[in-house]
C-alpha cells in the first residue's frame, strides 16, 4: 500500500526528484561548459641589443648590425653578404649597386627594386616609409600578410651607390605569430640605416 503525502504519493515525489536532478545536471553542464584554450605560441626570448660594425674593402659602405647576427660573405671579393639570425630563422640579404651612368642608373635601380617588392602585393599589404639621414635617403618597405619577406630596403646617396636589403624568414610559421620578431628586427634594420656611412 502506497503512502500518501498530501495529494502525491511517495512514488510521485521520487519521480519528481529524479526529473529535477537530471534537468539540473543538464543546466549546470551548459553554464559551466569547458571551452578549449586558444592556440598558444612558443615564448620568445629576445637577445640584448648590442651591435657590431661591418666594414669590408669591397663594399662602399659601413654600418652597424645586431651582434646576435652571423655575418655570411657569399664571396670574399664581392659585396654580396647575408646577416643570419639563427634564433629567429631569419636572413637579411644585402648588396650594393654602383651607378655606371649607362644601364645601372639611379632610376633603373630604384624601379627594379620597387618591382621586386611589389611582386608580393598579391598576397600581402605593403607600407612605404621614407628614410632620410645626413648621408642619403631611401625607403623601408614593410610587408604584412602571408609573404616570405617582411621588409625590404633601399638607401642611396643618389649619385654613386645604392644599398639594398631583403629580409626573409626560413620558417613555415605564419606571419601573425612572427609579428613580435618582425617588430624586433625592424628596429635593427632602422638602426643599420641610421649608422650607414658611405666611403
Amino acid at each position: 500500500m502506497e503512502a500518501y503525502l498530501g495529494r502525491f504519493s511517495l512514488k510521485s515525489y521520487f519521480q519528481y526528484f529524479i526529473v529535477l536532478l537530471v534537468s539540473s545536471s543538464f543546466l549546470s553542464c551548459q553554464e559551466g561548459a569547458v571551452t578549449p584554450k586558444p592556440r598558444g605560441y612558443h615564448r620568445i626570448i629576445f637577445p640584448k641589443r648590442e651591435y657590431k660594425k661591418f666594414e669590408n674593402e669591397n663594399c662602399p659602405f659601413t654600418f652597424e648590425y645586431p651582434a646576435f647576427g652571423q655575418l655570411e660573405l657569399n664571396r670574399i671579393d664581392s659585396c654580396f653578404l647575408n646577416i643570419y639570425f639563427p634564433q629567429f630563422q631569419s636572413r637579411w640579404h644585402i648588396t650594393s649597386r654602383f651607378f655606371d651612368g649607362k644601364k645601372v642608373t639611379f632610376d633603373y635601380t630604384i624601379e627594379d627594386h620597387r618591382a621586386v617588392v611589389y611582386h608580393h602585393s598579391q598576397k600581402g599589404v605593403i607600407y612605404e616609409k621614407r628614410l632620410v639621414t645626413p648621408y642619403g635617403f631611401g625607403k623601408l618597405y614593410e610587408l604584412e600578410g602571408e609573404v616570405p619577406t617582411y621588409a625590404q630596403v633601399y638607401f642611396t646617396d643618389s649619385s654613386r651607390y645604392a644599398f639594398l636589403a631583403h629580409c626573409y624568414f626560413n620558417t613555415s610559421q605564419k606571419n601573425d605569430s612572427l609579428a613580435p620578431i618582425i617588430q624586433f628586427l625592424k628596429h635593427d634594420i632602422r638602426h643599420l640605416i641610421t649608422t650607414l656611412r658611405w666611403k
